[in-house]
């Protein structure tokens, strides 16, 4: 009789701990998650197409997002599998040696893994230096750097079993030497941080810390030639600064790291925008002068004080592709574009909202059995011509230009080199060049796609364009 009691009571005391979660939800639901996402939504049994056929599995997400004690059941569940077993309970988070975090997105990167074609690297090479040649086409002094990875500078704390390498070089190790070739003004802040002795990141966030930012704020507008503030002669206040693995791998309790702050120095102020996440942000300072635009990502946010107290005016702006109408309505003096590092083939795959460069051929184009896809579409106020061009005539260099005609007489323009999927087409070989409405009458256009050769352009592709139409 005992024995069955006993029973009884460890499948009821089971019982109970399973239903807890479910049984509080009334007085101690999650409604907020501190992982970066949104909560699962209640769904509907019934969508415009009919039966909503994933519902059960649709409240069992929004269940698990909402459970009672979520937070406190995963921080205990992650914790437990740190200090027990050394890994991560968080996907997205890499559990390190010494307490030091890791985002698992920057893997490949540290490993040399699936690296990209030569060809890409000149994409990205090349559309930078279109950029940079349009910013200084208006008298603009332009910048452009790369945020490296934690673990490319600090990978000494990445656990034992990711400690190999595919390739030699990385992604980022193999574009220098091509950013160099196209002219790029480029600040290696990869050697700026080896040069360091002391760590420069934080151990459980994902960016550089605040000496680490005030490192990369003085090496960006030292390469713009720009008088500043150094803050190399203040005394910083000291601050505590939880990092965003942290936060991600423990949504209760996640330890703060010991950090520095000059926020009492600071005098600038806000004019859109409010906190340094949002996607567009304009400051203005009494103190700065002249004017900026940063295009920039996370690694931007503990930048962008220092940056706006030595600006009268500044924008930062997070929009992807970048507008190059920017350069026009905030009037900057000063273009500074920060890129990631893991993020670097958007630079090959996403470029500049801009109207292509008017370019002269050198010769006359020959024409060519090319098989070449491009088709005709309209992006906001853009004309846009994408194709993939017949590698069999290109080298990894190769440019690509595009003549087209309304109708008032043939123009010239080059286009930016991207990876792009055309009519089942696809390859590190595509284009895409934006033209301005203003700038073509009607919606039907000839078009000539022209590769630059070696001795001579070639003609990859000739026909007429209509709106909505494509080419072969």
């Amino acid at each position: 009789m005992k024995k069955k009691a006993a029973s009884l009571l460890y499948i009821g005391i089971v019982l109970a701990l399973c239903l807890l979660p479910l049984l509080g939800m009334g007085f101690a639901s999650a409604e907020q998650t501190t992982e970066n996402r949104d909560l699962a939504k209640w769904p509907e049994l019934m969508t415009g197409d009919g039966l909503n056929t994933a519902y059960l599995e649709e409240i069992g997400a929004w269940f698990t997002d909402r459970f009672a004690f979520r937070s406190e059941l995963v921080t205990a569940d992650a914790r437990l599998r740190g200090s027990v077993f050394g890994v991560s309970a968080e996907d997205d988070v890499i559990f390190g040696k010494n307490g030091w975090l890791y985002y698992e997105a920057t893997l490949d990167d540290f490993q040399h893994k699936n690296p990209v074609s030569e060809r890409m690297l000149f994409n990205m090479a090349h559309n930078t230096a279109l950029m940079q040649q349009y910013a200084e086409s208006l008298g603009k002094t332009f910048v452009f750097t790369i945020a490296p990875n934690k673990n490319t500078l600090y990978g000494e704390n990445m656990p034992d079993r990711y400690q190999y390498r595919i390739e030699a070089d990385s992604d980022m190790e193999r574009l220098i030497p091509w950013l160099e070739r196209e002219h790029v003004n480029y600040v290696d802040l990869d050697s700026l941080f080896r040069k360091r002795d002391e760590v420069l990141y934080y151990a459980r966030d994902s960016h550089w810390n605040q000496e680490g930012a005030v490192m990369v704020y003085n090496a960006l507008l030292d390469a713009c030639g720009k008088a500043h503030e150094t803050w190399e002669g203040l005394e910083p206040e000291p601050a505590e600064y939880v990092g965003d693995l942290s936060r991600m791998l423990y949504p209760l309790g996640a330890e703060p790291e010991t950090d520095v702050s000059y926020q009492k120095y600071f005098t600038w102020s806000y004019t859109q925008g409010d906190d340094v996440e949002d996607d567009l942000i304009q400051t203005v300072c009494a103190q700065g002068s002249q004017n900026l635009l940063m295009y920039r990502d996370s690694f931007g946010n503990s930048l962008l004080p220092f940056m706006a107290e030595a600006f009268s005016s500044a924008t930062f702006s997070k929009q992807v592709p970048y507008p190059m109408t920017d350069l026009v309505t905030a009037a900057p003096d000063i273009v500074i574009v920060e890129k990631v590092e893991r993020h670097l083939p958007t630079l090959g795959s996403v470029p500049p909202l801009m109207s292509g460069p008017r370019r002269t051929l050198a010769g006359e184009a020959k024409p060519a059995e090319s098989d070449t896809a491009v088709r005709l579409t309209k992006e906001g106020s853009y004309w846009k011509l994408t194709g993939v061009a017949d590698e069999a005539y290109m080298d990894t260099d190769s440019r690509i230009y595009i003549e087209v005609d309304d109708g008032t007489g043939p123009g010239v323009y080059e286009a930016f080199c991207v990876d792009a999927t055309v009519d089942g087409r696809s390859g590190d070989y595509g284009f895409i060049l934006y033209l301005s409405e203003i700038m073509l009458n009607g919606s039907s256009f000839d078009v000539r796609v022209i590769a630059e050769g070696d001795a001579q352009p070639v003609v990859l592709y000739e026909g007429k364009l209509e709106y909505g139409g494509k080419g072969k």
